[in-house]
Parts: C-alpha cells; structure tokens; sequence
C-alpha cells in the first residue's frame, strides 16, 4: 500500500480564544501540516471544525495548537471525536467557515 492512511475526525476547541487571529493561525497550521478540512466558530467560547489527513499528522496538528504560546492560556480544551479511515479525502483544502455556513 503507497498510499498512506488518511484519516478523519471531528474536533472541538474550548477557550476564551480571539476568533479572527485563532482561525487563522490554524488555518495556517493546517496548511502547512497538509491537512483538510475546516474550523468554525459556534459559539463565543467554542470551535469546530473537521480535520483529513495522515493521523499522525493530526496529532501533530492538536500539539501545535496546545503549544502555541500566543493561545497555550486561552485554550482549555482541544477533544478529536469520531477519528477513522477514509479512502479518499472529501475536502480540497483546510478552510475556515462562518457560523451561518453549511
């Protein structure tokens, strides 16, 4: 198998955190980390979002999140939920979406 295993999951991100800069700055990570998807903010103090990619990968992505000094005392909670394999990828890139979008 050359193809490595691309995964996906939902996650949710909880903390007192500046939407604009922290959506962003995570678009950016995703980005570099060649992940898909995308994040949204659904309320005040919480994000969501779908991440495609190596699940390795994925983990990095919630490290990078976790460590970032800008955001490590903003963030309270970073949970990956429904993490499985996908065949295909079902995004073309990682973006961000506003709450009205579907």
């Amino acid at each position: 198998m050359s193809k490595a295993n691309i995964m996906t999951c939902d996650f949710e991100i909880k903390g007192k955190i500046p939407k604009e800069a922290f959506e962003m700055f995570a678009a950016a990570q995703a980005k570099v980390l060649g992940l898909r998807g995308y994040i949204t903010q659904v309320s005040e103090d919480c994000f969501k979002g779908q991440l495609q990619g190596e699940g390795r990968v994925i983990e990095a992505f919630k490290q990078m999140i976790l460590s970032a000094a800008e955001y490590v005392a903003a963030v309270k909670e970073f949970v990956i939920k429904n993490l499985k394999a996908i065949d295909d990828y079902t995004y073309k890139t990682f973006e961000v979406k506003d709450k009205g979008a579907k």
